[in-house]
């Protein structure tokens, strides 16, 4: 089972069988120890409650390393590779599982993820165990380009260069997705996934922060602006 300890400023998600398992801010904790219970429990000098964790409570558990997927944009990339009716999905560009935890909680598809660096392949399989999706998440600390792209009729690439990945024949029925950070990206992209003769969607992604007064509701007056892309496409027996 998931659980979330919380209280007014914290709250950490975990399965009950991680184990001895590190969490930042709390130090090494014994996740068997805890249940879902009315009892108020107390780590160090803090105390918190427990519940059973919520799609929210994991998304802002996970340890992050390199930039995580938003849960908004996991929702989008999904629907755009029809998850529910994919057996099994590629990922290339696991990073921290982001997405891929995510992904596998919502629909339990079974995903088989690269990552080639080291550093974030170690985080990500902490992610996993932590989150108990061991048996949907099978990572490899590998290079995408390693993996056969045409046994998945569904691939997510979160990789600033996906063309790289997919630069091969490909054959059968296939749904593909990338996120990406620059217009020019998205276009060349997109433009790579035309001349495979797939059928292309482009999102934009971008994030208003709103604040709330006495006035009423707004945008906020000074904001770092950040966008992003979801570059989609589907297409049905390929021949290359």
């Amino acid at each position: 089972m998931l659980i979330t300890i919380y209280n007014e400023s914290e709250l950490h998600s975990f399965s009950d069988r991680a184990g001895l398992l590190y969490i930042r801010e709390l130090g090494n904790v014994d996740t068997g120890k805890f249940s879902v219970s009315s009892e108020e429990i107390e780590i160090g000098s803090r105390k918190f409650r427990t519940r059973r964790s919520t799609l929210s409570d994991v998304s802002s558990s996970i340890e992050r390393g390199p930039q995580v997927v938003l849960p908004k944009d996991v929702s989008q990339i999904c629907f755009d590779l029809d998850l529910p009716f994919c057996s099994r999905l590629l990922e290339i560009g696991g990073g921290s599982g982001g997405f891929s935890i995510l992904a596998a909680l919502m629909y339990k598809v079974k995903i088989v993820s690269y990552e080639l660096d080291a550093g974030y392949f170690e985080l990500l399989r902490r992610n996993i165990r932590r989150f108990e999706v061991d048996d949907l998440i099978e990572a490899n600390n590998r290079d995408g380009r390693e993996a056969d792209a045409n046994g998945y009729e569904c691939v997510f690439i979160d990789n600033p260069e996906p063309w790289n990945f997919l630069d091969v024949k490909l054959t059968g029925t296939k749904k593909v997705s990338s996120i990406l950070p620059t217009y020019s990206q998205a276009e060349r992209f997109s433009r790579f996934l035309l001349k495979k003769n797939f059928l292309v969607s482009v999102h934009e992604l971008i994030d208003v922060p709103i604040k709330l007064s006495a006035m009423g509701m707004r945008p906020e007056t000074s904001f770092l602006y950040h966008t992003g892309f979801i570059v989609s496409g589907m297409s049905v027996n390929l021949n290359g």
